[in-house]
């Protein structure tokens, strides 16, 4: 079957084992997709950790626009570029800097994990917000200031301080995180950080389990760049996100 659509993301770095598994859990039939990584600045042996200057020069580094100049010979319609802290560690605002980088260098429409995970919420309506999220506490408190500088409240958020190797966590482990240690009474709505974190398979029944939507960062990413692209963005299993009907974005 030729595609229809075609969509691309630049990742921080060189994609690592398991990330193509779990992006093609996302995309639906029809659709080819393309990831382009940043180039990697460390040994592969010995990656730096996630912290806030990190994160800040990842965000501010030219590396990402001129990576997605690699993708519209592909074919791509829409970019997304794929790391919730990146795009938020700069506060609000600094998500949309990255996609008009990306947009200036490609002339083709983009959007960040940070981006489409405030969307995302408030398409599901989405007001209280309760947040697990893999990184360490000064990252932590950027991102409820990013969520919160978008109108929504943060009534609870889980941090798991983990400096790297996030993609090791089993999906089952976050599953059990959510229902015992992050969902609340009070918050209508749960969003899982990190690109990192391996949500296909739990979803749905997190959905089940709590009785509230849940947006992962992989997931919003995902949808929001086969929106931009006007690509069929449904799909069965994979939360109450990939049921919205709602009108693309380009």
């Amino acid at each position: 079957m030729a595609p229809t659509h075609t969509i691309g993301f630049v990742w921080p770095g060189p994609a690592v084992p398991g990330d193509a598994e779990e992006v093609s859990r996302f995309v639906p039939e029809g659709v080819e997709w393309h990831i382009a990584g940043t180039p990697r600045e460390y040994d592969a042996d010995a990656p730096p950790a996630i912290t806030r200057e990190r994160l800040f020069g990842m965000a501010e580094n030219p590396n990402i626009e001129t990576t997605a100049a690699t993708l519209p010979a592909l074919g791509v319609e829409a970019i997304g570029y794929g790391c919730t802290s990146a795009s938020y560690v700069r506060g609000v605002g600094g998500d949309i800097d990255i996609c008009e980088r990306i947009t200036g260098m490609t002339s083709l429409p983009s959007t960040t994990t940070s981006t489409m995970a405030v969307e995302s919420l408030r398409l599901l309506g989405v007001s209280r917000v309760t947040v697990l999220s893999p990184h360490v506490d000064e990252l932590n408190e950027r991102l409820r200031e990013f969520l919160e500088g978008h109108g929504l409240e943060v009534v609870h958020l889980r941090g798991l301080n983990k400096l790297r190797d996030i993609e090791d966590i089993p999906q089952e482990e976050i599953y059990e995180l959510v229902v015992h240690l992050v969902d609340r009474p009070e918050a209508d709505g749960i969003f899982i950080s990190c690109t990192g974190m391996r949500t296909s398979d739990i979803l749905s029944r997190l959905e089940e389990a709590t009785g509230k939507p849940v947006v992962s960062a992989m997931q919003a990413t995902i949808w929001g760049t086969l929106r931009l692209a006007g690509a069929p963005a449904e799909l069965p299993g994979i939360g109450s996100l990939f049921r919205l009907a709602v009108p693309a974005l380009a």
